[in-house]
């Protein structure tokens, strides 16, 4: 009998994994993917001598041994050697508060420091400080073992075990929004450094195991960047016997009798198959690949009700100098006020990139900025290419402005200009108005499950971050597991996945 064969839609973080898992049990695995190569959402590309990585930020997890660290050997990406542990998060510059602090490893410091700042704000910071310390072993990979349709009682009880000392973090004041909690801060610079610690809607104790996984050394940037992690996630599924087509859209799931049987590409060809996983963007892949008659109310309303990260732009510099005393990732709200770019929040996130690391020439540094910014203008706007064009470099004069503040003579030496919109996004990977982690991490969307299946729709499976509100790396790389998790126990068999088990 020859082998089963599994067609994925998407060669992004989740359907790289997907297929790479396929293999693994014994499945033909074809990946079709709208863009020219892989990745997805965690994209990387060149312009006159730079790379601009666009893609993770951190990598968590994967420095101490557990089931993290297998299950990136399982995928092909634990290459030793590439991986950095993380000293410091970031440094927070608030020029409005006359503020400077660095969030490093040694968080004692951070809080003594914050404390020198607010002796009043001590009680907070203290109770900020021991419950960073309960999520020290935090290992995301032991809490979601399994996709929802195969969690039971017992896995529950598992996973619950597994959190140790930052079990009681999940519940109470530490559940709740930072916009919230920030109002407990008596100094306002320290209230904005907390709001901004990750993003302002994110429950309290996303921010506390994000601090752990920095004080305990598990917290990683990649030396190659996002481009090398999804390399090495092509390398190992394409070394298994994958197939991936690239520049071919998927424009319909096929459907007999309530079954997926394959699907048909955007030129008319169809593809044949026992299984079909979509790992591309979720509103698409059910209100357009799929149809609206299959999908659940209660589905169709999370896709309605929960709130999505916000669009971002990227302004990436190319600066012909060497930038000296700054830490490589900075926070920071700029004195001026952008009337360009259509920005969300006040605070930037900024990226230095150096030449030790291919990102940018001798000599040079790459500066990237990350804005929050709105969706509705962007798309408006791309009727209009001239205004598009226009509105991008009123942004980027504007963002060289303030950085030429911060560090003057810099806006003199810049060489290289890109700007990636949500229009950006969209245009590259079909993500829902351009929200490149999907649903936010809010209290609410915590608490939500996504089932990777549609009830009445057979052989089909979901994978990627529109099934784990939040997103990020781990979380979907592990619902291409899933996937396959799910296929092999309709198929009877025994899921095989390396020395990782569940």
């Amino acid at each position: 009998m020859p082998p089963r064969r599994v067609a994925i839609i998407g060669a992004g973080l989740s359907g790289l994994a997907a297929g790479i898992f396929a293999r693994l049990n014994g499945f033909e695995a074809t990946i079709f993917e709208h863009g020219a190569k892989p990745g997805g959402v965690s994209s990387s590309w060149k312009r006159k001598g730079y790379l601009i990585d666009g893609g993770i930020h951190f990598y968590m997890g994967c420095l101490r041994s557990g089931p993290t660290r297998e299950f990136f050997r399982e995928l092909g990406v634990l290459q030793e050697e590439r991986y950095r542990p993380v000293t410091r998060y970031a440094r927070f510059l608030d020029p409005a508060h006359g503020l400077r602090l660095d969030l490093t490893a040694d968080l004692d410091r951070f809080v003594e420091e914050a404390r020198a700042i607010s002796p009043r704000d001590a009680r907070f910071l203290n109770r900020f400080l021991a419950g960073a310390k309960a999520f020290a072993r935090t290992d995301l990979v032991s809490t979601m073992a399994k996709p929802p349709e195969l969690t039971t009682f017992l896995d529950s009880a598992k996973a619950l075990c597994s959190l140790g000392r930052s079990l009681r973090y999940y519940s109470g004041r530490f559940a709740r929004p930072m916009t919230e909690v920030v109002r407990e801060l008596d100094h306002p610079g320290l209230r904005e450094i907390f709001l901004h610690l990750f993003l302002p809607e994110v429950p309290y104790f996303f921010n506390l195991m994000l601090a752990g996984l920095l004080w305990s050394n598990n917290l990683a940037v990649r030396t190659d960047g996002s481009a090398g992690f999804n390399q090495a996630l092509e390398s190992r599924f394409i070394g298994l016997g994958g197939k991936i087509f690239y520049r071919s859209r998927v424009e319909k799931i096929l459907i007999e009798n309530n079954r997926a049987v394959g699907v048909r590409l955007r030129n008319g060809l169809e593809e044949t198959a026992d299984y079909v996983v979509s790992a591309a963007d979720g509103r698409s892949t059910l209100f357009d690949l799929v149809g609206v008659e299959h999908v659940p109310p209660a589905l169709a309303t999370l896709y309605r009700d929960l709130e999505l990260f916000a669009p971002v732009v990227l302004v990436n510099l190319g600066l012909d100098l060497e930038l000296s005393g700054l830490p490589g990732n900075l926070i920071f709200r700029p004195p001026g006020r952008l009337s360009a770019g259509f920005p969300a929040r006040e605070w930037w996130f900024v990226r230095l990139f150096g030449p030790e690391r291919g990102f940018a020439p001798p000599g040079k540094i790459l500066v990237q900025v990350m804005i929050d910014s709105a969706w509705e203008p962007w798309q408006k706007l791309r009727a209009d290419m001239a205004a598009y064009q226009a509105e991008k470099e009123r942004l980027a004069a504007q963002v060289i402005r303030e950085l030429d503040r911060l560090h003057p003579g810099l806006g003199e030496r810049v060489e290289m200009i890109d700007v990636a919109t949500p229009h950006t996004w969209w245009r590259y990977t079909l993500n829902q108005r351009g929200a490149y982690e999907g649903f936010a991490i809010t209290p609410k969307s915590f608490r939500t499950k996504i089932k990777r299946t549609l009830p009445g729709l057979d052989n089909f499976v979901m994978a990627g971050q529109w099934t784990v509100p939040g997103g990020g790396a781990v979380p979907s790389l592990l619902t291409g597991r899933h996937a396959l998790m799910l296929i092999c126990v309709k198929e009877g068999l025994i899921f095989r996945g390396g020395r990782f088990s569940v």
